[in-house]
């Protein structure tokens, strides 16, 4: 009989150039592995904790006080109640092993950093652990070095396991000294080039090692592999790898983070045939001028690249509904772009349902049985740069491999015969959208409304507006916000982990399919157990059904997005109005309008704000020496003291210096940071920072499109007038130009060497006068509403007008003369609209009132015989449209009152006077506000142009649930 090997031989190997830096084994798989982790370990009862993930800085000083996150999961079948201790270590190997009786390692390889009890985690739950090291290295130590930095739970064997062997997780080198340590983070570079071309691309580099860093270079690769190495001091450099380009790097701080602007030249490495992808990557330091703590984390790959003459074909994006019905009919939207350098020619593309988020690749033979086809169709031949944007119809069937009721991924395949030979075959798929395909409800939150700060252990109000976006009428749930200290929030068995604290639940009531409810929840925030003090940092969230007693389509969905939270005494200052013009001559100023906000709790002292001028929408904070290249501070606004609540707004001019980064005539970012020289202890320094932009800096005119408005429909081939607002937002006066009015099924590209897609339509085009500095001028353009040949006639259409089409205009900017604006039917048929819903305000429950609603005819053709109106009293500020033949009443809205709209030509309106009383929908709680609307043919009866825009909700409460 064998037996179990102890803990402390656990032992995992850090692997350089890993993306995700939080180790390996159970600390690289993804979020939801813990629960599949936990189902195989339920072969043996009992808890079983494991290290997933271990955070710190990448590097410290000796004796410097330094914070280490653990992420604890027990992924057994039982809770652990007892005091279960967490050690974090540094180690000269990758092999760590706890310390005990007999089992000391040698104070030359490990030593202990510190401890902290990990606390009660339920089954399957994960709990995160902080704790403040003063890091100590293992003796030895010479004043510079790297150690595996690592950790181990219940170390003193309080817990029995159900398997002791994986307690243990190392997450990689960590540096330990008085020295810098530049690291290339993220390197952005065109998707395909050109053999020989120049382009532009850009390497982020950072400091993060203790010290400043004097200087040094970053060099720009092109590989054949998936990994770069150091050229050699002497001697030929690797055949799989060439240099393209290269620039200086500039001096660092500690901590600083420099995005280099690069030029660089297609080349390919000497070992690579024509037409192979290459990967792009960069390396800092390559001639080793600069003394770091590690030399071994210089180099970074981004991924792969084209390099050759030819198309690319790529799937952007591919959206659908949440949820449909097995076999039921769904709208897909597939953007396809072509990311190569040449001409695509007409390429086909099919939409799928599958298991998992990925696809397999064209030209796989057979298909894999966890996709199902939904529809195929053909995107037209695209030039460089250029997108198609297609909406298609098709069934919702389950594949072959899952014929139950989870979550489908809804993706795409571009090329999928292969018809098209393209730079690369590897981008071809996307499939990242969940959809839910069954007969459930299912729940989200889909908005949470919270205040920035509150006070410690005082009362919070948090709204939570919470959806019904599946297939069937939920029953009763509930919705329970949480304080938390990790950013992320999940459904758990059992009470709730010391990471959050329940500020409150409230019911939700039963909701039809894409029905919503708000509901305001009411109770005390406190701070939860284990967070890092002083300066905490917070989130609050919520969750519908947190105890997952509905079956849904989904259960994944069930979290709303989590927002910062200040909690305690402190001010908070924020730049809530930024305002910046379009463009300024060099060498003048600039005006602004700045607002600074106090949203603490306690009054602030005296402070400054910093204004930027920068390459980039962020800034790094004025204290760092030396500044970035991409920043300029061009002025400072002083606050005077601020009392909670209290808002004041400066108006400040500025002289608009350029970054020494900036290229002339580049958009630049105005960027307001509040408290800009640090001296205020503020409850949140997250939220410091407004941007304003982008504005330009030169000498010229800039056309652009402010505005395009027309009829919500059009006969098809009938005529057409457009009304286009165009400005001149430049510098210097704009001459003679044209602009031209389009139907567009895709966003427009105002990239001048592109030409229109072939999906727009073309309305008309008229002269635009010449414009001076600011002036604007409206213009009719008039034509018809026909069909471009690869229009497809299923999807919707948009108003949208081209300025300087031609680029006859030298502007300041070539990228903005382009606009898209509302919705346009191309179409016969009527279209009933509620133009307008009045009503007295503020009418006490049971009350009675005459509403006046106006509904107009937007369609093409008149509407016969009468269509139902509806006067409906929600408690949402938008209306519940029911499906066909469903009624208008719910427990969230319900009817009270209504009349039949008369005949109405094209065009015409009529006003209808409704007698009413408030009345409050069942669901409505004490003090809630309630809101009138109108619905116009609920039943759906009418064949209309439109089907979406048939019910208007007062922007005004009408009265308040008693």
């Amino acid at each position: 009989m064998s037996r179990r090997t102890p803990p402390w031989r656990h032992s995992c190997l850090f692997i350089t150039g890993a993306l995700a830096l939080t180790g390996c084994s159970s600390g690289s798989t993804p979020e939801e592995a813990p629960a599949l982790e936990q189902q195989a370990s339920a072969l043996i009862p009992g808890p079983d904790l494991r290290i997933t993930e271990l955070t710190a800085p990448d590097s410290a000083k000796p004796g410097q006080p330094t914070t280490v996150t653990a992420k604890v999961c027990n992924t057994g079948d039982q809770a652990v109640y007892s005091s279960a201790m967490l050690e974090v270590y540094l180690s000269t190997t990758p092999t760590q092993q706890v310390p005990g009786p007999g089992t000391q390692p040698p104070p030359t390889q490990q030593l202990t950093q510190g401890q902290t009890d990990v606390g009660t985690v339920y089954a399957g739950q994960c709990v995160t652990r902080s704790l403040s090291i003063y890091v100590s290295p293992p003796s030895g130590f010479t004043g510079n070095d790297t150690y595996y930095l690592g950790a181990s739970v219940d170390t003193q064997k309080t817990v029995a396991e159900s398997d002791e062997t994986n307690n243990g997780f190392v997450k990689g080198l960590m540096g330990v000294g008085n020295r810098p340590d530049l690291v290339v983070t993220r390197v952005d570079a065109p998707p395909n080039l050109a053999p020989g071309q120049a382009f532009s691309a850009s390497a982020t580099v950072c400091n993060v090692g203790t010290e400043y860093s004097p200087g040094g270079s970053v060099e720009l690769y092109l590989s054949s592999v998936n990994g770069l190495t150091l050229p050699p001091q002497s001697g030929p450099p690797p055949i799989t790898q060439i240099m393209v380009g290269s620039a200086s790097v500039g001096s660092m701080e500690a901590g600083q983070c420099r995005a280099v602007p690069l030029t660089a030249y297609a080349q390919t490495p000497p070992s690579v045939p024509p037409g192979t992808p290459l990967y792009v990557g960069a390396i800092v330091d390559a001639s080793r001028i600069v003394t770091e703590l590690r030399e071994d984390n210089n180099t970074f790959v981004q991924g792969l690249v084209g390099v050759g003459n030819g198309p690319d074909l790529t799937i952007r994006s591919v959206t659908g509904p949440a949820s449909a019905r097995q076999g039921d009919s769904f709208p897909a939207t597939v953007t396809v772009c072509n990311a190569g350098t040449a001409s695509s020619p007409q390429a086909d593309v099919r939409v799928f349902l599958s298991t998992v988020p990925s696809l397999a690749a064209p030209g796989t033979q057979p298909r894999p049985l966890t996709e199902f086809p939904v529809t195929n169709f053909s995107v037209p031949a695209l030039v460089s740069g250029q997108c198609a944007t297609r909406t298609v119809q098709g069934p919702a069937n389950r594949p072959p491999a899952n014929p139950s009721e989870q979550p489908l991924y809804l993706g795409a395949i571009v090329d999928l015969p292969q018809g098209v030979v393209e730079l690369r075959e590897d981008n071809n798929t996307r499939a990242d959208t969940l959809m839910g395909v069954g007969a459930r409800p299912d729940l989200t939150v889909v908005s949470l409304e919270a205040p920035s700060n509150a006070p410690s252990y005082g009362p919070l109000a948090v709204s939570a507006k919470v959806c019904n976006v599946g297939t069937t009428r939920s029953t009763d749930a509930s919705v329970e916000v949480y304080v938390t200290n990790e950013p992320s929030l999940s459904v758990v068995a059992g009470p709730p982990p010391m990471s959050r604290m329940p500020v409150g639940m409230v019911n939700v009531p039963a909701l039809e399919p894409l029905e919503c409810a708000t509901r305001l929840v009411n109770g005390y925030a406190n701070v939860p157990g284990g967070t890092a003090m002083p300066n905490p940092v917070l989130y609050v969230g919520a969750i519908v059904d947190p105890m997952s007693s509905l079956l849904e389509l989904r259960e994944d969905n069930n979290v709303s997005p989590l927002s910062r939270i200040g909690l305690g005494p402190g001010p908070d200052l924020v730049v809530r109005t930024l305002t910046a013009p379009s463009s300024v001559k060099p060498g003048t100023s600039l005006s602004t309008d700045v607002k600074v906000c106090n949203e603490g709790s306690q009054p602030s002292s005296p402070s400054t704000v910093g204004l930027f001028l920068s390459t980039t929408a962020s800034v790094t904070s004025s204290m760092q020496y030396p500044p970035s290249p991409s920043q300029m501070m061009v002025g400072t606004v002083e606050v005077s003291s601020l009392s909670p609540g209290a808002c004041v707004l400066y108006p400040k001019t500025v002289y608009a210096a350029l970054p020494p980064a900036a290229t002339p005539t580049q958009p630049l970012y105005l960027v307001a940071v509040a408290d800009v020289n640090q001296q205020q202890a503020e409850l949140r320094e997250d939220n410091n920072t407004r941007v304003a932009g982008t504005l330009v800096v030169g000498n010229g005119p800039d056309l652009v499109v402010t505005n395009v408005t027309g009829p919500s429909s059009a006969i098809p081939s009938g005529p057409l007038t457009l009304n286009v607002t165009v400005c001149n937002v430049g510098t210097e006066p704009a001459g003679s130009s044209y602009v031209m009015g389009v139907l567009a099924m895709e966003e427009m590209q105002s990239t001048p060497y592109l030409p229109p897609a072939s999906s727009e339509s073309y309305v008309g085009m008229v002269a635009v006068s010449p414009l001076a500095v600011g002036q604007c001028v409206t213009t009719p353009v008039s034509g018809s509403a026909s069909l471009a040949p690869n229009a497809d006639s299923t999807s919707p259409r948009y108003l949208g007008a081209r300025v300087d089409m031609s680029n006859q205009v030298v502007e300041l900017r070539e990228d903005n003369n382009t606009r898209m604006t509302s919705r346009i039917v191309v179409g016969n048929g009527p279209d009933l609209v509620v133009r307008s819903v009045t009503a007295p305000p503020a009418l006490p429950q049971y009350s009675s009132f005459t509403a006046q609603v106006q509904v107009c005819n937007e369609g093409n053709a008149s509407m016969y015989g009468s269509a139902p109106l509806d006067l409906v009293i929600s408690t949402e500020t938008s209306l519940y449209t029911p499906g066909q033949g469903q009624p208008p009443f719910t427990q969230v809205q319900i009817p009270v009152g209504g009349a039949m709209v008369p005949t109405l030509s094209a065009g015409q309106c009529t006003t209808l006077s409704i007698p009413s009383s408030v009345v409050r929908p069942s669901a409505a709680t004490s003090g809630q506000s309630l809101y009138l609307g109108a619905l116009v043919d609920a039943p759906n009866s009418l064949l209309e142009l439109r089907e979406d825009n048939n019910a208007l909700t007062r922007a005004t409460p009408i009265s308040q649930a008693q």
